[in-house]
């Protein structure tokens, strides 16, 4: 199996990673715009299967077109203004495709092209947005009939570290334009049958995980209703997302949004127009960043609930990840970029065959696929739970 690995940054270093450990996978090339901050991570990966890193802008579709050409599939670990455009040229050079970062509101408008190549393309397989969908699709097929929907999921530094003693108990472990977007604006989401609009930081309660994480914070800030159209799920009056942090995390981004801080509108500094949104980019990018063995971890809870058997009932998942010291991976690449990784291995091995844009959450509907995707998390140390809340237990 040949791989192309398109994006090659934090999220990169995890496809790379789990391509290379891979008996089946011969070969692996590494392609990114930024050509020495690539070679950089191929080099931290270590393996002969890299056999050689490209630059290329994706923006560029010919070129794109030219370099996709001949691999078995493209793992895509670009940012998501950069997604489409690198579909649409893996289309047209007939090459199937799986990432982290697709925008759902966009990308299925390239359904038909897929379909007309013959090639499968499954958008935003990561942790969240990714495997949330796949255990969603799981909960999903299980009931009769589905009423709610619940995603809870969060990464942030292990407790009693550098990143979990600053002022923000934050550290950055994916890319940190979103993460501090996912505290901005509103949100809309279903609560009883009704679309309802949330100020985002508004609705911060507590949540509890077994130890070592205990005790954290979730807030809503997301809808589930690429989830409810793409499985046709009509009874559903409940379905919301929260983002996990430790304790006090909406308080402190509540006074920094109330300061003006996160203001995307620019203001004067010295005749410098400045956007402090941008200045908050910046210094988070220099002064937030992961030191070397700095532990992270990560958490995801799943509930779906419905009917069965006559029976109000719930399915609920959940899980835990930490930086791996033996093998130098963050918890947040391991659970984004591993389940691409076994997806796009998934469409190369032909046991994904299904031409056109698919949706994560019809993997977890297809108890076959479901089966191999689950199977493959798990012997990678990525090992969910299943519980069933019923009037019976």
């Amino acid at each position: 199996m040949r791989v192309l690995v398109l994006g090659v940054g934090k999220m990169g270093y995890g496809l790379l990673k789990d391509l290379a450990a891979q008996k089946h996978v011969e070969e692996v090339v590494a392609a990114d715009a930024n050509l020495e901050g690539a070679k950089a991570v191929a080099a931290k990966v270590g393996s002969d299967k890299i056999s050689r890193v490209e630059k290329v802008d994706v923006t560029d579709r010919k070129a794109t077109v030219r370099l996709i050409k001949g691999f078995d599939v493209v793992a895509g670990g670009l940012p998501r203004q950069f997604c489409d455009q690198a579909i649409a040229a893996t289309i047209e050079a007939g090459v199937s495709w799986a990432d982290i970062a697709a925008n759902f509101g966009t990308i299925f408008s390239q359904h038909e092209d897929a379909v007309k190549a013959g090639v499968t393309v499954v958008p935003h397989i990561g942790l969240d947005v990714g495997t949330d969908r796949v255990l969603l699709g799981v909960g999903a097929r299980k009931l009769d009939k589905v009423e709610s929907l619940y995603v809870g999921c969060g990464g942030f530094p292990q407790r009693d570290t550098p990143g979990y003693r600053n002022p923000l108990n934050y550290k950055i472990s994916w890319y940190w334009p979103f993460a501090v977007n996912s505290n901005l604006g509103t949100c809309k989401v279903l609560r009883g049958g009704r679309t309802v609009e949330i100020s985002i930081l508004s609705d911060a309660s507590e949540i509890v995980f077994p130890e070592p994480l205990g005790k954290l914070e979730a807030y809503t800030n997301g809808s589930l209703g690429d989830t409810i159209e793409h499985l046709g799920l009509k009874e559903v009056k409940d379905a919301y997302a929260q983002t996990i942090r430790w304790p006090g995390h909406s308080e402190t981004w509540s006074k920094l949004r109330d300061l003006h801080l996160l203001d995307r509108e620019p203001v004067k500094v010295k005749g410098a127009e400045v956007s402090p949104l941008e200045f908050w980019y910046a210094l988070g990018e220099r002064w937030l960043q992961y030191e070397p063995g700095e532990g992270d971890a990560i958490c995801q809870r799943v509930v779906v609930g419905g009917r069965k058997d006559g029976e109000s009932v719930s399915y609920t998942y959940e899980f835990m990840d930490f930086y791996d010291p033996e093998e130098d991976i963050t918890a947040m690449a391991r659970t984004t970029a591993f389940p691409c990784s076994i997806v796009a291995q998934m469409i190369a091995r032909g046991e994904m065959n299904v031409p056109g844009v698919i949706h994560p959450a019809k993997i977890g509907y297809d108890e076959r696929l479901s089966g191999v995707f689950f199977k493959e998390m798990a012997r990678r140390r990525i090992n969910i739970t299943e519980s069933l809340t019923s009037p019976l237990n």
